[in-house]
């Protein structure tokens, strides 16, 4: 039984991630580029899981009551992801397969409710603790995601960027994961403005944010500074 929930796990993570992948919903995350498939169980319970932990289950995850259309639309497609692979689907537990059969079939203007629905039953354990577990992880992840990217905001429309993007380079040196899918120069970068002096921060984060809008950390992350650099200067959007 143990073994069927955790793979009941890595099929509702791999479900969102498929439909990521098609609908562009996580371009920006490394781990959702490589496709999932309807393979074997044990190749869900093992590189799918892998590949799809930080953007599977936050297809529901990442909604609120209020959420607009659109994200209930993506979560449709990822409930539809997931029963359209029954060998996944199958590892679920009995009241998530119900519930998301009834947000694939949902009509438009209840899948924010639907998927909103899956979102707090995870969480409150409604489909098991390893599923509540996941839930839970997932949640603080994308949590502390939100804030770093608020902080990044702040230090790309600052004169004064140096505090907030050391707070930046503190987060993800915490996280070595994370930390160690940077490019070499920029792990370097963020090290040496984490460990700055004072007087020094402004000038070391400022060389950062010059060096990745001028593409010295490599193209991807060249476009993930310009797209926040055009967030800052149109904020209303």
């Amino acid at each position: 039984m143990k073994t069927r929930i955790g793979v009941g796990v890595a099929a509702l993570l791999a479900a969102g991630a498929m439909a990521a992948a098609g609908v562009g919903a996580a371009s920006a995350s490394p781990s959702t580029t490589a496709p999932v498939s309807a393979a074997s169980p044990s190749h869900a319970a093992t590189g799918g899981a892998k590949a799809a932990s930080a953007g599977g289950l936050q297809a529901f995850l990442s909604l609120n009551a209020d959420s607009p259309q659109a994200a209930g639309d993506r979560a449709a497609k990822a409930a539809a992801a997931l029963v359209n692979h029954p060998q996944l689907f199958a590892k679920l537990p009995a009241a998530l397969q119900a519930d998301v059969t009834t947000l694939k079939d949902a009509a438009p203007a209840d899948r924010v409710k639907d998927a909103y629905k899956i979102k707090t039953t995870a969480l409150s354990g409604g489909y098991g603790a390893e599923i509540q577990k996941r839930a839970e992880a997932l949640e603080k992840a994308a949590t502390g995601l939100a804030g770093l990217r608020q902080e990044l905001r702040t230090a790309f429309s600052s004169d004064n960027p140096g505090a907030g993007l050391q707070q930046v380079a503190d987060q993800l040196i915490s996280h070595p994961k994370m930390f160690a899918k940077l490019p070499a120069n920029l792990q370097a970068d963020l090290t040496a403005l984490k460990n700055a002096a004072p007087a020094d921060l402004d000038a070391q984060a400022n060389k950062i944010k010059d060096a990745a809008l001028n593409g010295g950390y490599g193209a991807k992350v060249q476009k993930m500074a310009e797209a926040l650099q055009k967030k800052v200067a149109t904020p209303s959007t």
